[in-house]
């Protein structure tokens, strides 16, 4: 059985992760024995790591545990085996931009490394367990349907008409894709225009944070919604957008083709703060776990403050820990156009690590927003109660085993995981190098061989060999052309 042991976020541009996973002895010893790790969440799916072995060889494969028909998602990855002596003697594996789907669940190799190896070459210590390095980017998900558009529903004018896809899956809910051939009701502004709808199927506990992209029919007969940031409300509806064309402007043969791009879907929790500090101060929001959380609100200073703490401590498991990570935003209605704007906390995502005999003393959210514009009633801060309006929206959380740790400890894994990835792009680029001096050479060897002029020989050697170098050189053809042919 594998442990997942530890998760970092690198800050780089594509978004890695890196998960540690402890390997105990019954992998390599018990060939009948289960061999897959807990699920784990990133990228908005659920995965899982899976050992194929043999008498001699020891595969490795990553599993997407949520696949739904029709969806697709693309990611790098690599398993890294990591050497008890020194980091230059890992066994490493990669894929760029692997395809998982019904189809093709898993991705890997069942043939990474002799089982004998993992002792003889120090991968294992003492107790035969062993680590590996998981790290996942790039991750993209995708999703391609059809729709039968009837061209006797398109001539009914009736505004209860809709096409819809079949559901996917991502960020732990369920979601389709409804088209409203003449617009909808509450759209005034649509002016009958047709309607495109990311509906939410399931989870309703929350709003939630989508961005996404759609993709109405192909060639030269497509739209491109662009990629949009939306909320979907308590019910699942969403501002989705409107079309600037007809649906039959889109259709070939009755057939309308949906490409949808998924970025994120995250859960947001709204809490009402009260701007007085309160002792007393109780759970005043739930995250998608249905753990409670509490606010608490600073306006001693010149600007706003924020803290959030982390109320059910006691309800994670013992000898674990959980990773949370979550953006804040203050709530804020515009008096002129009533509409809510939302006004992200500074030097966000924030994260903490958690466990369960620990004392949560708060994480603090500092603002842009000073104290003067909240306390002044017009600016539309506080609502009628008097209270502030805060949203966090929950980016990623994960229980990890192993209760002893601190995000400073993130540090030095992020300077290591960088410093491997440099030295082998370093070390790509020399034998790069070395591939192109050993091609240089060989050209050298090859052109002294045909009578190239050597520095060791009298000035006058070749007075008297003229024809051997006529005929050696083609037509037009120059002596350093010979040299590199």
């Amino acid at each position: 059985m594998a442990l997942l042991n530890r998760f970092t976020k690198l800050n780089d541009r594509s978004n890695t992760g890196v998960f540690t996973f402890i390997v105990t002895r019954s992998v390599a010893r018990d060939l009948h024995r289960d061999a897959t790790t807990k699920d784990f969440v990133y990228g908005y799916h659920r995965w899982a790591i899976t050992f194929t072995r043999s008498d001699k060889l020891l595969g490795v494969f990553l599993i997407l545990r949520n696949p739904s028909m029709g969806t697709k998602c693309y990611t790098d990855f690599s398993f890294t085996l990591l050497n008890k002596e020194h980091f230059s003697k890992n066994e490493i594996i990669a894929q760029k931009q692997s395809c998982f789907s019904v189809d093709h669940q898993a991705h890997g190799t069942n043939k990474w490394i002799p089982m004998a190896d993992l002792s003889t070459r120090r991968f294992t210590d003492e107790n035969e367990e062993f680590l590996i390095e998981l790290s996942m980017g790039n991750v993209k998900t995708v999703f391609d349907s059809e729709i039968k558009v009837p061209h006797h529903l398109l001539g009914s004018h009736s505004k209860s008409s809709k096409f819809e896809t079949a559901y996917f899956i991502f960020g732990n809910y369920e979601w389709n894709v409804s088209l409203l051939p003449h617009g909808s009701h509450d759209e005034l502004d649509s002016g009958g225009r047709p309607r495109v709808l990311l509906n939410r199927l399931t989870g309703f506990e929350h709003p939630c944070r989508v961005r996404y992209r759609v993709v109405l029919g192909e060639g030269d007969r497509r739209v491109d919604s662009g990629i949009l940031d939306q909320i979907s409300d308590l019910t699942g509806r969403i501002r989705g957008f409107s079309l600037r064309c007809q649906v039959t402007d889109l259709t070939r043969r009755g057939l309308l083709r949906v490409h949808v791009e998924m970025i994120c879907a995250n859960t947001i929790s709204e809490a009402k703060v009260s701007t007085v500090r309160d002792p007393d101060t109780s759970v005043n929001c739930y995250d998608r776990d249905k753990q409670g959380w509490c606010i608490e609100s600073d306006l001693e200073g010149e600007l706003v403050k924020l803290k959030l703490f982390y109320c059910d401590l006691h309800h994670v498991p013992r000898n674990h820990l959980r990773y949370i990570s979550w953006n804040a935003y203050l709530i804020r209605q515009n008096p002129s156009s009533r509409t809510r704007e939302s006004i992200l906390s500074l030097n966000a995502p924030h994260s903490s690590y958690y466990i369960q005999d620990g004392m949560d003393m708060g994480v603090v959210m500092e603002t842009d927003v000073s104290v003067r514009e909240i306390r002044d009633t017009s600016n539309g801060y506080l609502g009628t109660n008097g209270q502030l309006t805060v949203h966090i929206e929950w980016l990623e959380s994960l229980f990890l085993f192993g209760a002893i740790y601190h995000k400073y400890d993130d540090l030095c894994r992020i300077h290591g995981h960088q410093m491997r990835r440099e030295i082998g792009a370093l070390q790509a680029e020399n034998n790069s190098l070395e591939r192109e001096l050993f091609s240089y050479q060989k050209s050298i060897s090859f052109a002294n061989a045909r009578g190239h002029p050597s520095e060791d020989l009298p000035d006058d050697y070749y007075s008297g060999n003229d024809g051997y170098l006529d005929r050696s050189l083609s037509e037009g053809q120059s002596l350093s052309e010979t040299e590199y042919a």
